[in-house]
């Protein structure tokens, strides 16, 4: 336990920047963790070969990781072309902005607000299936 408190200790002493970048490190570890449970191939009934499939498959649901029982961070999007992801890594963090689909399967998010004040550079997000959702290597499941 007290070690516990060593590392949020250490965790409030760095820049938010810092916080977000290690947040975001974290989040491409357990990915590679838990790449074995990526798709490697699309969906038959649920295909993202268009670029209106791939809005079909992504709007309106929660794309959880690692698992939509025990959510650690999540991802939203809506049909008006803005998003929010949350994570309760290290006492949460919030992101808000707008996609858009740039081919089948690649979504392009930009950053317009987050809990921390500081806005990221824009990121392609890659779906490998309908129900696969890549952010690096950390893979969102569809609720």
């Amino acid at each position: 336990m007290e070690n516990f408190k060593k590392l949020i200790e250490w965790f409030k002493s760095l820049t938010k920047i810092k916080q977000i970048a290690l947040v975001i490190g974290l989040a491409i570890l357990l990915g590679l963790a838990n790449k074995n449970k990526s798709s490697s191939s699309l969906d038959s009934d649920n295909s993202t070969s268009t670029v209106e499939e791939s809005k079909n498959c992504l709007v309106n649901y929660d794309w959880t990781y690692p698992s939509k029982s025990n959510p650690t961070s999540a991802w939203k999007f809506s049909s008006d072309g803005t998003f929010n992801y949350s994570s309760t890594a290290f006492g949460g963090m919030s992101t808000w902005g707008n996609w858009e689909i740039v081919n089948p399967g690649e979504i392009n998010i930009s950053y317009t607000k987050t809990s921390e004040g500081t806005i990221p550079s824009d990121q392609i997000l890659r779906m490998t299936s309908c129900n696969s959702l890549s952010v690096g290597s950390t893979v969102y499941s569809k609720d």
